[in-house]
């Protein structure tokens, strides 16, 4: 019989918090994690297969089911291998008193990360800093190439509902604020923007 988490109702991140604490607590078997926004169901699957489970999402009535199976192998907080450089973004400018020159100085800085050595392994982007991810971001060809050099882009689901930019975002994923604080705790290095 299927273990379960009923995260109705609840925000990001506790669905993902919620079935952590429960996968941690099982050794091998089935977790049925139920919630009630896609969002929710898509960011419960997603930290499942990054822990090396399967997840399987069923809809039903507006409630969505993720099956997951825990095998014994599952790891829910993988070891580190190598350093990691996390660049968090935190608003589509720089600095604070003008935003035309913080438009410029951003418009310069994106273009400078594909020209440093040590590259970010990956981008968060939260608050305005996910407009740099939308189909009118003054920088979208630079990130669109960051992306492709190999950085992760993680953009804010939460951020993306308020400022109504869902439909727009052009590059990166949509990621949760569980996953985001994750990764930045983890990080060997984090520069901040």
């Amino acid at each position: 019989m299927a273990e379960k988490v009923d995260a109705r109702g609840l925000s990001c991140p506790q669905p993902v918090v919620m079935t952590k604490k429960a996968l941690e607590q099982m050794e091998s078997g089935i977790l049925d994690v139920l919630v009630d926004n896609r969002v929710s169901s898509e960011n419960v699957a997603r930290f499942a297969q990054s822990a090396g489970c399967d997840a399987e999402i069923e809809e039903r009535e507006g409630v969505f089911t993720i099956h997951i199976r825990k095998r014994e192998a599952c790891e829910i907080m993988p070891e580190k291998t190598e350093k990691e450089m996390v660049v968090f973004v935190r608003s589509n400018t720089i600095g604070r008193g003008a935003d035309e020159l913080g438009t410029i100085l951003m418009r310069s800085f994106i273009p400078t990360l594909l020209e440093i050595e040590q590259k970010p392994n990956k981008m968060v982007l939260v608050n305005s800093g996910v407009k740099l991810a939308v189909e009118e971001s003054p920088v979208l060809e630079f990130m669109q190439e960051i992306e492709r050099e190999g950085v992760e882009l993680l953009v804010c689901g939460t951020c993306l509902d308020f400022f109504d930019l869902k439909d727009k975002v052009k590059v990166g994923r949509v990621s949760n604020m569980f996953e985001l604080v994750s990764i930045l705790s983890e990080a060997d290095k984090v520069l901040s923007m």
